[in-house]
């Protein structure tokens, strides 16, 4: 009282202006407190079962906008304020309240009296007199407009997850999914709440899930599961699928809860099982088109023999080969079987396979080329073909005789680099027409210095990043212009001058070359 006085006496001596001065920043300073506060308590009296006029601390303006004594006049505006769609459920809730019976906390929306709309939590301290009759009961009501906005914001990205999440207590009961959930498991939401989280678990799995989970719980980490195998859910059908699971705590470790986010896996597992499955027919290829192409070229007097075959994948389409034929002559395969994998590589083996075999009987090379037809047309079943070039050389004669099928054509150079001749296509690619017939071509009587250079497709559609074709032109520049190296050395240099044209990338499809040259002072 002492202290009020003096405040008074202090004030009464201030001019007016300080006076008003005063009161403003008063003012100011409760009108921030106001704002601060979250929440006010009111009390309501109980007579003969019915509530009597009630009284609401000052916070009430902070909260609602409304003074105390706006509420106390207006007996109904506190019903009045609540949203439409929540007034019949706060009153059943006051007529729980004056049945005398414990109520939990309940939310509802407001209209304040500036008209914004708030939520707040009502919650209810019963007051009974010596007959347990109720006699009053005190509210405090508090702004959580802030949370239920977190909520709602939670709420959306919860659901809008690209996959199931899961929240579950410390028991393990489920208290909230989102709708990837059911489009995972096939359960209706409300299915699912309050049921225990291994419902979601195939059977067998169950007892070490238990145990996991309560492991988990007791430390509250974020990880993923699955680390000591793989993890499997089971939908409302029984069916099951395999599950990426990663976990979050989102309590305390007093209240705990447990987030999940789980993702449906098949698609990869089976995208992994068919790359895995891929990876090794691509081994199985390459291991037997490394048994297709010979460890080293034939040493033929007065020739100098090489060949190379450049994969533009893990295992190429392409091979060549060299294969003694009857009457003192060899013959000189250059090959390229249609796709990749496995089927292409069986092919292709299946091709020198049955080529060698003909290789020993007295056939001319058409007929060897229209029997290896025929085979496979049966082996390959429209499935893939191959273009092949088969060239006989005499070496003693120096006559090359061939038959190509529908491969890109070889050519022959003279000592001065010019073009004397092109081995042409004489027929259609193996495996394609059944009764095909595969003449041989002009043969030729090689001279010496005269180069020969087969090869496959891929060298002439190299492409460069302006999406030109290394082609025909650019190729027989290169062979001409690097004629007089060793038949190793040519290849190398050609191959070279391609990926310098490609810049470096990588090959679309696979190059496979080989030269042969004759000796410049070769023997008439």
């Amino acid at each position: 009282m002492f202290r009020g006085e003096s405040v008074v006496a202090e004030v009464t001596h201030q001019s007016p202006q300080d006076n008003a001065k005063e009161l403003r920043e008063s003012q100011r300073r409760y009108a921030q407190i106001l704002e601060a506060v979250k929440s006010y308590a009111y009390s309501v009296e109980v007579r003969d079962g019915l509530p009597s006029p009630t009284w609401h601390s000052e916070g009430c303006a902070a909260v609602t906008g409304y003074a105390p004594e706006e509420l106390a006049s207006e007996p109904n505006l506190w019903i009045d304020m609540v949203h439409p769609d929540d007034r019949e459920m706060i009153r059943r809730y006051v007529d729980r309240i004056l049945a005398n019976e414990d109520v939990p906390p309940i939310e509802r929306r407001i209209r304040c009296k500036d008209g914004t709309l708030r939520w707040v939590q009502d919650t209810i301290v019963l007051h009974r007199n010596q007959a347990g009759r109720l006699v009053r009961y005190d509210g405090l009501v508090m702004d959580t407009t802030e949370r239920k906005q977190m909520e709602d914001r939670f709420r959306r990205l919860f659901e809008s997850a690209p996959d199931g999440m899961i929240v579950v207590d410390s028991n393990g009961q489920i208290i909230l999914v989102n709708a990837q959930v059911e489009k995972l498991f096939g359960y209706a939401q409300r299915e699912l709440l309050g049921q225990s989280v291994e419902t979601l678990v195939p059977e067998r799995f169950r007892g070490t899930h238990l145990s996991h989970r309560l492991s988990y719980t007791a430390t509250l980490h974020s990880r993923s599961m699955g680390a000591h195998g793989d993890l499997y859910g089971v939908r409302k059908d029984g069916s099951e699928f395999p599950a990426e699971i990663s976990l979050s705590s989102i309590g305390t470790r007093n209240e705990a809860q447990i987030c999940a986010a789980i993702r449906d896996i098949g698609g990869r597992k089976r995208m992994e099982q068919t790359l895995r499955e891929q990876e090794a027919q691509f081994l199985a290829a390459q291991q037997i088109q490394e048994h297709l192409l010979p460890d080293a070229p034939p040493r033929l007097p007065g020739f100098d023999i090489a060949g190379a075959c450049y994969p533009a994948e893990f295992a190429a389409g392409d091979y060549f080969d060299f294969v003694p034929l009857s009457r003192e002559c060899m013959g000189v395969v250059v090959a390229d079987v249609s796709g990749h994998g496995i089927g292409p590589a069986l092919l292709a083996a299946s091709t020198q396979a049955h080529l060698r075999s003909l290789a020993e009987t007295p056939a001319e090379i058409d007929e060897i080329l229209s029997r290896i037809n025929r085979f496979l047309i049966r082996e390959a079943q429209g499935e893939h073909f191959v273009t092949l070039l088969l060239a006989r050389l005499d070496h003693q004669s120096r006559i090359l005789a061939y038959a190509n099928a529908g491969h890109p054509s070889g050519y022959i150079l003279d000592g001065a680099g010019r073009l004397r001749t092109s081995l042409t296509s004489t027929g259609y690619p193996l495996g394609i027409v059944a009764k095909a017939e595969f003449p041989a071509g002009d043969p030729t009587q090689l001279a010496p210095g005269d180069t020969v250079l087969l090869l496959t497709d891929g060298l002439l559609e190299a492409m460069s990043s302006d999406g030109d074709s290394f082609g025909t032109e650019r190729t027989l520049d290169v062979f001409s212009a690097n004629r007089t190296k060793p038949a190793a050395e040519i290849i190398r240099s050609i191959y070279q001058a391609v990926q310098e044209f490609t810049g470096g990338t990588l090959l679309v499809d696979d190059v496979t070359l080989v030269v042969i040259k004759v000796d410049s002072e070769a023997a008439g």
